[in-house]
């Protein structure tokens, strides 16, 4: 082919420098999957299956949390429910139901593995954990109810502070998610896709048009008080002797907020979590505990 040809068929120096970020590497092909049943635990089994949770981490040390609610929720829950495992650094784009975590199960003495998405994990724990002796009903209309208020409230919060506050997404936000990627223009532009996403999920959730950050702020110290009142003088969320899935999902909002350096508009939902001492003692509780 003669050379000026090949010279216009050549990818741009900008599209060689992005690809190689991501050397091509051939992996050995995946064994098939195991069925549940073979995970089952057992004295001659359980010391040679490997748990890892995929997730938005900084490390593969699973006692350092997840920078993302949604991981860390499930990273904190295994640990309740005493599941050994490890953590691994990934992002949407692996994942088999393009969200993380997601949970993959190996074991060395068959090679055989198995994936477990995030939708399938509660389940998943459920049949192989160790029995729990919080024994809340996650059906209940009470749990439902404020569980959606951290599902709603809460989330729209975080998400306001860490992906629409300017000064949050340019110092937190776009470098944790963006740590692999150099190219400046990628990240910024993932950047602007995040704070999009941010906007439209917020948007859904209260009306067409995006409320203040006060506005939203003030919805979240709301449901922290309620949450509060919940929690009252006990040591786990509604009388548990135990810790359970509800203290890892209000956990993994509380952790992030008191431990994440939030600042812009964010501090003004952070310092109203702070006057809340029963949630920032059950925070400082997990943590203690389990990280």
């Amino acid at each position: 082919m003669p050379s000026a040809l090949q010279d216009a068929l050549r990818a741009p120096a900008f599209i060689r420098r992005l690809f190689s970020q991501f050397p091509l590497v051939t992996h050995p092909v995946d064994p098939p999957p195991m069925c549940v049943e073979d995970f089952q635990p057992s004295a001659t089994r359980q010391h040679s299956i490997n748990h890892t949770l995929y997730s938005f981490t900084d490390s593969t040390d699973s006692s350092i949390a997840s920078f993302n609610p949604t991981c860390l929720k499930w990273q904190t829950y295994l640990k309740i429910r005493n599941i050994p495992f490890k953590t691994q650094p990934s992002n949407n784009h692996a994942s088999p139901s393009g969200s993380l975590p997601f949970l993959t199960i190996s074991s060395q003495s068959d090679r055989t593995s198995q994936i477990i998405p995030s939708p399938k994990l509660a389940k998943w724990i459920e049949e192989h954990a160790v029995g729990s002796v919080n024994t809340v009903d996650t059906d209940d209309g009470d749990y439902r109810a404020f569980s959606s208020l951290v599902e709603g409230a809460v989330r729209d919060a975080w998400l306001y502070a860490l992906y629409i506050d300017p000064e949050n997404l340019s110092s937190l936000t776009i470098p944790k998610y963006t740590a692999q990627i150099s190219l400046w223009p990628i990240s910024q532009i993932l950047g602007s896709q995040m704070r999009q996403a941010a906007i439209d999920a917020i948007r859904k959730s209260s009306t067409s048009t995006l409320p203040t950050a006060t506005d939203i702020y003030e919805r979240a110290i709301e449901a922290f008080s309620a949450l509060s009142i919940l929690l009252s003088g006990d040591t786990w969320f509604f009388g548990a002797s135990e810790a359970g899935m509800f203290d890892a999902e209000v956990f993994a909002y509380t952790h992030l907020l008191l431990n994440l350096e939030i600042g812009g508009s964010g501090r003004e939902v952070v310092e109203g979590l702070r006057g809340f001492g029963n949630l920032v003692e059950h925070e400082e509780r997990i943590r203690r505990r389990w990280f």
